[in-house]
């Protein structure tokens, strides 16, 4: 598959929430988190911040929940696209994302969804420390895999 698609590494996140604001201002004009289509959530009891983020799934359960049938996608960047006039606001879409990454839209009473914001991804250009990007589909696991080879190898004391 040729498309791209966004990967999150929590390790790498500070908490700014810059994505968020990106992401709020390109699609409403408006620095507001609620209107963000990602979300970065604190977990305090470990200290860490994980963004969460649409992982634009190849076999995307909330296109198929969606029982008003206006969630589809851009076919040019494989993001998802709203017919919002069509929308019934049920929210099946947010209770089938695997990744918990679509939130209501509380003024439109539609689900907030990543479209890529057209194949530039904002989140992804504005993250100061990496922990969002924007790769192709056959290479998003890279970087999980080499974050989890220096920890093991950190572990076990690496190659003597």
């Amino acid at each position: 598959m040729k498309h791209k698609v966004l990967v999150v590494y929590p390790h790498k996140c500070t908490g700014c929430r810059l994505c968020e604001q990106w992401c709020a201002q390109t699609h409403h004009g408006e620095m507001n988190p609620a209107k963000a289509r990602l979300a970065v959530h604190r977990i305090h009891d470990r200290q860490i911040n994980v963004p969460v983020a649409c992982s634009q799934c190849v076999r995307a359960p909330c296109i198929e929940i969606c029982p008003a049938e206006c969630i589809g996608r851009d076919e040019g960047t494989f993001g998802l696209t709203l017919n919002a006039e069509e929308c019934i606001g049920c929210r099946m879409c947010v209770d089938r994302c695997v990744r918990g990454a679509i939130k209501m839209d509380a003024d439109a009473d539609t689900p907030l969804l990543c479209d890529l914001c057209g194949g530039d991804p904002q989140c992804a250009k504005h993250c100061p420390e990496g922990a969002i990007d924007y790769v192709p589909f056959d290479r998003a696991d890279r970087g999980f895999r080499e974050h989890h080879a220096r920890r093991l190898a950190g572990e076990q004391g690496g190659a003597r």
